[in-house]
């Protein structure tokens, strides 16, 4: 069965900079708030709970009225009423949007998926792509690091995409940039639920929590397509010294 999107994917939407401006702020938001409603069916409403494992910019699809269409199940998991996680030695995804224990550990969750979101949206709010590497000659690539920065240094809207011009909200924007850098929090206990999520969109007097320094990178990896081994991966770790 084949899906006919009108739209391509957001991927190409945010990035190519003859697309970027036909996604204004709402446009965007809309887009965060669609894919946050299609995670809580995979992980809460579905039976059996779905975990994609796989997501990212390029398999969101968007159809006609720029709704958001989660594709790709190819390395999709599904868990039993009583399960809550899994480990595997195969480890597939695409650098730059694998939570750290699971391209570290091989362990997979709901907060798994947790952490692509995250990615995604500060991809979609900045219109930039997140490196799969760190380099600390070159961190400002990485755009968890990037986010990070401007976050501490009290001036996360400037992560915001010029290319919507003045059309985002500065409160609504803030805020999406605060709930992605809690997805990406080191610890899984430490990230959301879908339902806290769509809660925090939603009810702008919900008090956030303070995110920590998001503390891993990858900076360099083997084939995550072959069997997973440690000595596959190398990890940096980033204290509050090393990022100005």
């Amino acid at each position: 069965m084949f899906l006919f999107v009108a739209n391509e994917t957001i991927f190409r939407k945010c990035v190519d900079p003859t697309k970027q401006g036909e996604l204004d702020w709402t446009k965007r938001y809309n887009i965060i708030k669609g894919i946050t409603r299609g995670l809580q069916y995979l992980h809460y409403d579905s039976h059996p709970t779905i975990i994609h494992r796989d997501l990212k910019a390029s398999n969101i699809l968007l159809d006609a009225d720029m709704n958001p269409k989660i594709a790709d199940f190819g390395t999709a998991r599904s868990f039993g009423a009583d399960q809550s996680k899994a480990n595997t030695k195969t480890i597939v995804g695409t650098y730059g949007y694998m939570s750290p224990e699971y391209a570290m550990r091989g362990h997979f969750s709901l907060k798994s998926d947790v952490y692509s979101f995250g990615i995604l949206v500060l991809e979609i709010v900045s219109g930039k792509m997140n490196s799969s590497f760190y380099h600390i000659d070159d961190a400002d690539s990485n755009l968890v690091i990037h986010a990070w920065r401007l976050w501490r240094n009290e001036s996360p809207l400037r992560l915001v995409d010029l290319a919507m011009g003045e059309s985002y909200q500065n409160h609504e924007a803030f805020r999406c940039i605060h709930i992605a850098l809690l997805c990406i929090q080191e610890d899984p206990v430490d990230r959301p639920t879908l339902p806290a999520i769509i809660l925090m969109l939603t009810d702008s007097i919900t008090t956030l929590p303070l995110p920590r320094t998001p503390r891993f990178c990858l900076s360099s990896m083997g084939d995550f397509s072959s069997q997973y081994t440690h000595n596959s991966i190398s990890d940096a770790w980033i204290g509050d010294s090393d990022l100005p």
